[in-house]
């Protein structure tokens, strides 16, 4: 009998432990909810590898919103300045539209629209991808 109270304490001791553990992931991931709540930017980056016509084809199929003249304005943006915004976004959707280019071999990150600094807004001026 005392074997089995050992090994019932032991139960109780690792599900007491994991049921802390739950707790503590559950409020950490609901802080890290609210801080991402802004928008972030997709910026490509400038590269001598790709062409622009290879370029333009991957914004048009990675980004819905994008045509080829859009895509193509983009391009020259990038050329000239180093980097351009691709478009702002929530965090998960930045992210999609960030792994969908770099599939294709683009140099793109994101940044927290908040903390961008330095031009290169593809988009006229307010990169939210609206005309």
């Amino acid at each position: 009998m005392s074997d089995n109270g050992g090994a019932m304490d032991r139960q109780r001791k690792s599900k007491k432990g994991k049921s802390l553990a739950t707790i503590e992931r559950t409020e950490a991931k609901a802080k890290e909810d609210k801080r991402d709540e802004s928008e972030w930017r997709v910026i490509l980056h400038n590269d001598e590898v790709h062409t622009f016509n290879y370029v333009v084809d991957s914004l048009t199929n990675i980004l819905p919103e994008y045509n080829k003249k859009k895509a193509f304005d983009l391009c020259v943006v990038v050329h000239g300045s180093g980097k351009g915004t691709v478009t702002k976004a929530w965090k998960d959707k930045a992210e999609q539209y960030c792994m969908g280019l770099q599939r294709r071999g683009l140099t793109v990150s994101i940044a927290p629209d908040k903390n961008f600094e330095g031009g290169g807004d593809g988009e006229g001026g307010d990169g939210d991808g609206a005309e």
